[in-house]
């Protein structure tokens, strides 16, 4: 969203550039460029001159001066929105730093807590008798099963194990080599 709003700003910065260069070049270069006989206008004499009805010249440089007010005005509006949504955008990305930072706490209470549970959960595993606590963890999840065996002593996984079915040991056994 937010190269969305450089990229919009940038896009007006472009604009009003081509318009201000539009704007000076028609008004230096307009009578040069665009006058067809602009060596015979040069050597009228001040008696044509004075005919010459000066005011169409001076009637289009001030619609050229409204319409470029007209679209400066315009330019500073768009520019004044576009500040509003950069502020508005810069509110949100604050709110949702917070908010990140927030779910970032969450997470470490809740790993926290998990990990006290396991140790716990290891403690009353580790006290109970090799069967008993085989028949329970041979009913466990596999990834559990794992995560709970590798924080017990090796003596105590050894002998959980053997009271384990042979497959569902063997797959416990593969889990705590991968980790």
């Amino acid at each position: 969203m937010r190269s969305l709003t450089y990229v919009s700003f940038a896009a007006l910065l472009v604009l009003k550039i081509i318009l201000v260069s539009l704007y000076i070049f028609r008004a230096e270069l307009y009578p040069v460029l665009w006058v067809t006989n602009a060596i015979a206008a040069e050597q009228k004499t001040t008696a044509e001159v004075k005919t010459d009805p000066p005011a169409v010249v001076q009637e289009d440089k001030t619609i050229d001066l409204a319409v470029l007010l007209q679209k400066k005005g315009e330019l500073k509006a768009q520019e004044e929105d576009l500040k509003a949504i950069r502020e508005e955008i810069d509110i949100k990305m604050e709110k949702l730093t917070k908010l990140r930072a927030e779910i970032k706490n969450d997470l470490a209470r809740k790993e926290t807590i998990d990990g006290q549970r396991l140790k716990h959960l290891v403690k009353a595993y580790s006290a109970m008798k090799p069967q008993s606590a085989a028949e329970v963890i041979g009913k466990l999840d596999k990834n559990f099963a794992v995560e709970l065996l590798s924080q017990m002593k090796g003596e105590t996984v050894g002998s959980i194990l053997s009271f384990l079915d042979r497959e569902k040991a063997a797959r416990i056994v593969e889990g705590l080599a991968q980790k």
